[in-house]
C-alpha cells in the first residue's frame, strides 16, 4: 500500500474548500520535505514542550527568535492554532503528554511541523477541516492554516500525527 499524503494548496480565489477525506493510516506515511540541493545545510530547529496551554507562548517566542518578522508573525499564529488543536484532540493534551514542533528554514520557504502523540481513541478521525459553522465555537484552526499557508498537509506515523505547513519567504528586491 502506498502512503497517502494529502497536500492542500492555498486557495486565494474565494470559495469554500472541501473537507479533507478521512484517511487510512499507513505506518510508512511521511510528509514531504523536499530539500533544495543548492542549499548545503538547511537550518532546522526543534522543540518538544509539555501539552499544556501555557506552552503556546514558549513556541511563539522560539519562532520569533529564529524567523524574520515578515514570516514570523504568520508562523507564530499558525503554530499556536495547531498546538491548541494537538492538545485539545490528541493524547498530547493528557497528563504527561507533549507536542514537538520542528521548523526547517530553507532558501525559499519555511516548513513547520506540529507533531502530537496521536488520537485519544483508535477510531477517531485525523485532523480535517470541519464544515464551516459560525454558530459553533472552534473548528477554524485548519481553515486558518489553509488560508495563510502556501502548502499544508497531514500524515500519521504509528502513534503520532503531524500537521505541517509551508510559508514562502518574501522575495527581496534588488
Amino acid at each position: 500500500m502506498r502512503p497517502v499524503i494529502r497536500i492542500v494548496p492555498n486557495r486565494n480565489a474565494g470559495g469554500s474548500p472541501e473537507p479533507l477525506p478521512r484517511r487510512v493510516t499507513d505506518p510508512d506515511d511521511r510528509a514531504p520535505l523536499v530539500l533544495d540541493r543548492s542549499c548545503p545545510v538547511p537550518t532546522c530547529h526543534a522543540l518538544a514542550v509539555p501539552g499544556r496551554p501555557e506552552q503556546a507562548s514558549v513556541l511563539r517566542a522560539r519562532i520569533a527568535a529564529v524567523l524574520p518578522p515578515a514570516t514570523s508573525d504568520v508562523a507564530q499564529y499558525l503554530v499556536s492554532e495547531l498546538f491548541n488543536n494537538a492538545i485539545t484532540h490528541s493524547r498530547s493534551g493528557d497528563e504527561g503528554g507533549e507536542v514537538t514542533v520542528t521548523l526547517h528554514r530553507l532558501p525559499d520557504r519555511v516548513q513547520v511541523k506540529v507533531i502530537d502523540q496521536g488520537p485519544r481513541r483508535d477510531d477517531s478521525a485525523g485532523p480535517h477541516m470541519r464544515p464551516l459553522d459560525l454558530e459553533r465555537e472552534g473548528g477554524l484552526g485548519l481553515r486558518l492554516v489553509h488560508a495563510q499557508a502556501a502548502r499544508w498537509g497531514t500524515f500519521h506515523d504509528r502513534n503520532r500525527t503531524t500537521v505541517w505547513f509551508e510559508l514562502d519567504r518574501p522575495r527581496t528586491r534588488i
